[in-house]
């Protein structure tokens, strides 16, 4: 009953204020969701139309916010039993973060959207891990970050000319993190990169974009292949190793 009405509480306030601000708040919930705390807005005036889609037995932990850009639409979609801990920022800044069932996004993490945002099921976001789309990002089924993982498909595209960095145009290739990739503390996947079902990303690499096998160790910088984690690994080693 307590969270039924905290639920409905929180609805009503948030509708309302942005309604003040020339935005609107739509929500489709199968279930009323736990929520330890209040989720937060920052916004400027004239926010978009923010769509919260909610499956049963989602928990939202306490300090989340909802930053939402001005004159956009967001999508935020958790699936049935999705869990975001404590301070998350989540930014559907013109596009989609749809974190599928059972996934867990830890304390601290920043999710930013201006595209396709895409966590499976049971993908772990480790604490602080970043995870900024442009266009498109995809964690498949099972993927683990630990903490302080960077993902992210874009950058500004520096070319050491005096040039304000954010001046420069934005460059995004998609990335995608198969099935059952690992990323260890630290890691850093940048545009451009896919890496293939059961591989691992060891701590501190920066992977630089391009294609990597399944059920190798990645390390480095840049990262590249460095082993095979399984016997059945070398049946498609990398190019660089044929």
């Amino acid at each position: 009953m307590i969270r039924t009405l905290r639920w409905r509480c929180w609805r009503l306030v948030a509708a309302a204020r942005l309604r003040r601000l020339g935005g609107r708040l739509v929500v489709e919930a199968r279930a009323t969701p736990r929520l330890r705390g209040p989720l937060r807005f920052e916004t400027g005036p004239r926010p978009g139309t923010l769509t919260l889609r909610l499956g049963s037995e989602v928990t939202i932990g306490r300090d989340c916010i909802l930053d939402l850009a001005e004159g956009l639409d967001g999508l935020v979609e958790l699936g049935d039993g999705a869990t975001l801990q404590s301070r998350i920022r989540l930014q559907p800044w013109g596009g989609a973060i749809r974190v599928a069932a059972h996934a867990q996004v830890r304390d601290g993490c920043e999710l930013k959207s201006k595209g396709e945002l895409r966590i499976g099921e049971r993908v772990i976001c480790g604490r602080n891990a970043t995870l900024h789309c442009h266009e498109s990002v995809t964690l498949g089924d099972h993927v683990g970050l630990a903490e302080r993982v960077t993902v992210t498909d874009s950058d500004h595209a520096n070319d050491g000319s005096d040039t304000w960095f954010l001046d420069r145009p934005v460059i995004a290739e998609p990335v995608v993190l198969e099935r059952n990739v690992f990323c260890a503390t630290n890691a850093v996947v940048l545009r451009g990169t896919l890496i293939r079902c059961n591989a691992v990303v060891a701590a501190g690499a920066v992977v630089t974009g391009g294609e990597h096998p399944p059920g190798w160790l990645i390390g480095g910088v840049p990262a590249r292949p460095i082993k095979p984690l399984s016997a059945t690994a070398l049946d498609d080693p990398p190019l660089s190793l044929r």
